[in-house]
């Protein structure tokens, strides 16, 4: 019986052991996330909607109102947390106003 009382004591040692693992891995992991994903705002809900509103105001006219209502379902996505629906949103606003979009390294790697 004595024996079996030793083995006990050693479990909250052991405890703290595998708790301190964890939270050490779990700060590990939060540092060494994407940069987009560190900066709270995804690529697609901002620079690319910053980039295909502008090109929406400034196209063509018969072309304009179409590139608008783009953006304007890609604004509401973003909101609803679907930023692939809305990235393909204001790829097409850009598209139609004929304006390629701007490649960047956070770009690529929020795709």
């Amino acid at each position: 019986m004595a024996y079996q009382l030793s083995s006990y004591r050693r479990f909250p040692a052991a405890f703290a052991i595998v708790a301190a693992s964890a939270l050490a891995f779990t700060g590990l992991m939060a540092t060494a996330s994407p940069a987009y994903a560190q900066s709270g705002s995804d690529y697609r809900c901002a620079g690319l909607a910053e980039q295909a509103h502008v090109a929406a105001n400034g196209a063509e006219a018969g072309k304009q109102s179409s590139a608008k209502r783009f953006v304007s379902t890609g604004k509401k996505l973003c909101e609803a947390g679907n930023e692939r629906a809305a990235a393909k949103q204001f790829r097409a606003a850009l598209k139609i106003a004929g304006v390629a979009e701007v490649e960047t390294d956070s770009q690529m790697a929020s795709r």
